[in-house]
């Protein structure tokens, strides 16, 4: 076939034409092990499997300029990778679990006439069809006239509007600040060490300094030390504000039940043998909501951090000082304990912090940022009424200064065009040059320090700091107007909503959860290859529901294995017409290292036979749910907390002994016990629930189905294709008590389910034969 297809079409006074050229992934060049493969379902009937490879595509371009790219792909679950336009990075793309091929656009710059643009790998693993260039469709922002604070103080209006009336005009430039030792209190803002640093590599001082609660709260946050660093970042921030600039904070918000001085949520964030926190705010909740348990001591220790924090902005308010402020930082990405849950629980620990600080501590003198870690995610969201900024962390190669311009479009094309964009960290500073020619102006960029060790302004060049920090069009804090002075003049297009004081911030009318919370312990011993099922039949109608997540935390080891995988799978009931499936999620399922925990997400509209044939998840008429473990040698606990739908549908509370999975049959050799908690245990301390008894027991060992009997009765035996064919009986009649060994020797080789019906028994396990 073509390499490329064009279409242009013409506008009905045929002066202008849209330009559009598609490109099939199979004809582009492939390394690192990127495969074509076929379905009838993409362009040409194939497409290319990327798995850990590169996928290199030739295009050309009627003129320099901005263009649209889109990629047509497929991926299991969540992948990142890297577009690079004519050997140099664009930016990372983002693509999102899709079964199905699908869109995913950004914009890229082209040059006239011949181009590459590769998708190479940082995650890899998705499934590319085609890519398409189209012309780029610059959408002008909308941005909001006033702060989301109702009645936002003097200091706080003139900082939005400022950053308002200089955006797509000018960059502020700025840097983190991290070790205070060298830094005196009450001394000029750019005697900090990396404030000092900056003016070293570029002759000029950035307008923007970034501080850090890290110290303010945490178990050690009394201590002389913390105490002295927070201290010395206020007083930093009120110097900073009197010499015309922009002081922007940061909270690193550590345990808030002062457990563990730790702000991390796993051991692979917080680095090998540091401390990390185990802390679940969504124990603050009501069971089954995200309306707040007042009652609940996550809650007391929630807000009772963020009133303290509260105080240190109320002194800056006191004496005039408006900051910057982006609270729950990278929201969605796998480091902070405040993302281990859903996008709905994150919105609402962020609204409490909002709604927390300006109705009931009065804070009125703070720009508010949103900060997710990619534009995807999108129902991280808030709510546009409580936030000023929407920005993202992006941390390039050394000496990579693009524009970031991918990451810039997305968020505009994802979230909307009424906000003002910012880089609010940065390893290498995006060039002004670039950033005018993409059109991708960020507000703010701010890379982190180099105190403490740290390389990130290193990683420019100062002949680019220089130049970057000498352009007329990069605010330094010699080119700022003074607070003083500033006027607030017309900002932005529109009259936006402020947040509403209808919040429940502080009343304490929320009922505490009546009943004991408990979670389903399940205890695994020596696991083997084959791994183990359990499974759960009490299931509520999923037929409006996309998607399950559950909390599940591994503790364990094993000499084989760092982690523990686990999967979700459906058992469609086949008792009327005998159509018995095995239907799998397609999404790549949950890695979770030992010790760890994470919130996991299973698609359950799609899942593929053993042909690699897509087909829906009957929803409608589904036996079980399985979870499915693969941790070669592993023995300990796992253990398992609200199992619920994206519609909000419960699927297990484990909060009652009904609500308890089941050892599938099988797995019994592996899975020790079933258990209700309160906390998480030992295995010797788990009040075991009793299974019931059957007369009747089956599992498959090497080639053969193995059945043992305690009497005789009417017994038949039947295997099912995964497309859910009946395709064999092994045995149907009476069977006398005993041990019966029915063989699969002359089946195919492939995946089947094997269903035992009768004499006390009425079972299903998936089989494959090699």
């Amino acid at each position: 076939m073509d390499v490329k297809k064009f279409l242009v079409a013409f506008g009905l006074a045929a002066t202008t034409a849209t330009f559009a050229a598609q490109y099939e992934a199979e004809d582009a060049t492939l390394e690192n092990g990127a495969t074509v493969s076929s379905n009838a379902n993409a362009s040409g009937g194939k497409f290319v499997e990327m798995k850990a490879g590169d996928i290199t595509f030739n295009v050309t371009a009627e003129t320099a300029g901005k263009y649209t790219l889109n990629v047509r792909y497929k991926a299991g679950s969540e992948k990142t990778n890297h577009i690079v336009v004519n050997g140099s990075q664009s930016g990372d793309m983002v693509f999102a679990t899709a079964t199905a091929f699908t869109d995913n656009k950004t914009a890229i710059t082209l040059k006239a006439g011949a181009n590459t643009i590769a998708i190479t790998n940082f995650w890899g693993w998705i499934d590319v069809d085609y890519i398409e260039i189209t012309e780029y469709e610059n959408v002008a922002f909308n941005i909001c006239n006033a702060p989301v604070t109702p009645n936002a103080t003097e200091s706080a209006v003139k900082l939005y509007n400022f950053l308002v009336n200089n955006f797509q005009k000018k960059v502020i430039s700025g840097i983190m600040t991290g070790d205070m030792t060298n830094y005196t209190a009450g001394a000029a803002f750019d005697t900090h060490p990396d404030v000092a640093d900056i003016y070293t590599r570029s002759g000029k001082k950035p307008a923007l300094v970034g501080l850090d609660f890290l110290f303010a709260t945490g178990p050690n946050a009394s201590g002389s030390w913390n105490k002295e660093y927070t201290d010395k970042g206020i007083a930093l921030a009120k110097d900073l504000w009197k010499k015309g600039g922009i002081p922007a904070f940061t909270w690193h918000w550590k345990d808030p039940l002062d457990e563990v001085d730790a702000f991390y949520a796993n051991q692979n964030a917080a680095g090998e043998g540091k401390e990390y926190t185990t802390f679940d705010f969504t124990e603050a909740f009501v069971k089954g909501t995200t309306s707040w348990d007042t009652l609940s001591a996550a809650y007391k220790g929630i807000i009772a951090d963020i009133d303290y924090i509260s105080e240190y902005f109320l002194d800056l308010q006191k004496d005039g000082v408006a900051a910057i402020f982006r609270p729950l930082h990278e929201a969605g990405g796998t480091c902070f304990w405040w993302s281990t849950h859903s996008g709905k629980q994150f919105a609402a620990l962020y609204r409490l912090v909002y709604e927390r600080m300006v109705f009931k501590n009065g804070v009125k003198n703070l720009v508010w940022v949103f900060n997710p870690q990619t534009a995807n995610l999108t129902d991280w969201n808030p709510g546009e009424t409580y936030y000023d900024v929407l920005s993202i962390d992006i941390y390039n190669n050394d000496n990579d200064n693009s524009s970031n311009a991918g990451a810039f479009d997305d968020f505009k094309a994802k979230f909307g065009v009424s906000k003002v964009l910012a880089l609010s960290e940065n390893g290498p500073i995006p060039d002004i040059t670039k950033m005018e020619e993409d059109q991708a102006m960020w507000s703010w960029w701010m890379p982190w320090y180099s105190t403490w060790g740290g390389k990130w302004p290193g990683q420019t060049s100062n002949e680019v700091w220089k130049s970057n920090m000498e352009n007329e069009k990069v605010l330094t804090i010699d080119k700022m107007p003074g607070w003083d002075n500033y006027t607030v003049a017309n900002s932005g297009t529109q009259t936006c909503k402020t947040a509403s004081e209808g919040a429940n911030f502080a009343a304490d009318t929320s009922k505490a959860n009546g009943a004991k919370d408990y979670k389903m312990q399940v205890t695994y011993s020596n696991l083997t290859t084959d791994g183990a099922l359990i499974n759960f039949t009490k299931l509520p109608d999923l037929s409006a529901s996309k998607s399950i997540s559950v909390d599940i935390q591994v503790n364990g080891s094993s000499t084989a294995a760092e982690g523990a995988w686990i999967g979700l799978a459906f058992v469609r009931n086949g008792m009327e017409d005998k159509a018995w499936t095995w239907e799998q999620s397609l999404s790549d399922g949950c890695w979770i290292e030992f010790g760890g925990s994470k919130n996991c997400t299973f698609d359950i509209t799609t899942y593929k036979d053993d042909d690699g044939v897509e087909h829906p998840i009957d929803v409608d008429n589904l036996f079980s749910v399985v979870f499915v473990l693969s941790a070669e040698g592993f023995t300990g606990n796992i253990t398992f907390d609200n199992m619920v739908t994206d519609d909000e549908k419960i699927v297990s509370a484990f909060d009652a002994k009904k609500d308890l999975f089941s050892v599938s049959e099988g797995s019994e050799d592996f899975v020790k016990a079933i258990a209700l908690v309160e906390e998480i245990q030992e295995p010797s301390a788990i009040r075991t629930v009793a299974a019931k008894a059957s007369s009747a027991r089956f599992s498959v060992q090497g080639g053969s189905i193995m059945l043992a009997t305690s009497t005789s009765g009417n017994v038949a035996v039947d295997v099912f294709a995964m497309t859910g064919k009946h395709v064999a009986t092994l045995f149907n009649g009476n069977l006398a008590a005993g041990t019966h060994a029915f063989s699969l020797a002359d089946m195919p080789k492939g995946q089947y389910i094997v269903r035992v019906k009768g004499n006390g028994i009425a079972a299903t396990q998936p089989v494959k034969i090699r």
